[in-house]
């Protein structure tokens, strides 16, 4: 009985952890494509499915647990050599010594600095925890939140370019809207750096948890507490936040804009043929590059629906598809 009694609790934990896993998933999926859609001009157009959101969520979560992964064990192969090379070098004796000593200074002019001045100690690493985490945020949560704010690209005239690093400034640390928007419209080209810039992205998101995870061990040397407990709780704000925007920037820079080619063919013999976008029971919605515009058609005018290829949006910036 108290077998079954666990095995009992196990489903039930499980059917739980699906189902919180499914609405991550969901929601994920929903700020992301709803961000593509937008950056695309047709946000307000096109019906979002089930089953697509919950795939572009698990999308998400597949790109960025692989590049975290990827950055954690690169970080991990680092540490390691780093403590091999100080245990080799621990076995020579002059440098042994001389470290030492050197340890034993610094601990001992801390201890007697913090005694002394121990209200200036918790104010000055305070400050640096700020600074530091203005930098972080001037390195990387601005141009997260700039570049979620991208839209309506589909309505825009940009002419191609040769090389799609040309568009990058070299001064600049990442990319800012304007050049990210350039490099959409180059179609799939430019997407290696598209998807850079995403995966630095996700690197300033790995330094904000190792950041929060380290929040934990310095905040019992901040002084008053209540300090320390604001700053946690700011970082924490910040975190989710950060968090939030991560799958808006993926839908706009990671997710291509690629749809089906169909050519649709009605009752009175007319044809029109793009990128189909959407359909229900009652329209298709089809993007006619030449014209640049969306256009729905109810089904029930149209005999026949045949899907052709498919084609990237920005394939073909000045109009017109081949």
């Amino acid at each position: 009985m108290e077998l079954l009694q666990r095995l009992k609790e196990a489903i039930a934990w499980l059917g739980g952890a699906l189902a919180a896993l499914t609405a991550i998933c969901y929601a994920t999926g929903y700020y992301s494509f709803h961000a593509h859609l937008t950056m695309l001009g047709l946000g307000q157009v096109v019906d979002f499915k089930h089953e697509e959101m919950l795939l572009e969520g698990a999308r998400f979560f597949f790109v960025v647990t692989a590049h975290l992964l990827q950055m954690i064990l690169a970080l991990g192969a680092g540490l390691v050599s780093l403590l091999v090379l100080w245990a080799l070098l621990g076995e020579i004796g002059p440098l042994r010594r001389g470290w030492g000593r050197l340890a034993d200074g610094f601990n001992a002019r801390r201890i007697a600095f913090g005694a002394a001045r121990p209200t200036l100690t918790s104010t000055l690493l305070l400050a640096l925890l700020v600074l530091l985490l203005i930098a972080h945020t001037g390195r990387f949560f601005y141009p997260l939140l700039a570049l979620g704010r991208i839209d309506s690209l589909l309505f825009r005239s940009g002419p191609p370019v040769a090389d799609c690093r040309a568009l990058i400034p070299l001064a600049d640390i990442g990319l800012t809207p304007a050049v990210a928007a350039s490099l959409l419209m180059q179609g799939e080209r430019c997407s290696n750096l598209l998807l850079g810039e995403f995966r630095r992205l996700l690197d300033g998101y790995l330094v904000l948890l190792i950041a929060i995870s380290l929040s934990f061990s310095l905040a019992p040397l901040i002084r008053p507490q209540v300090l320390a407990r604001a700053f946690r709780v700011m970082l924490a704000v910040y975190g989710m936040v950060y968090t939030l925007l991560l799958p808006v920037d993926f839908g706009i820079l990671v997710r291509a804009a690629v749809y089906p080619v169909a050519s649709l063919e009605f009752k009175g013999g007319a044809v029109a043929r793009g990128n189909l976008m959407a359909r229900n029971d009652k329209n298709v919605l089809l993007w006619l590059p030449a014209e640049r515009k969306a256009m729905w058609y109810p089904s029930d005018s149209i005999t026949t629906i045949q899907v052709i290829g498919q084609d990237n949006l920005f394939s073909h910036p000045e109009g017109g598809m081949k």
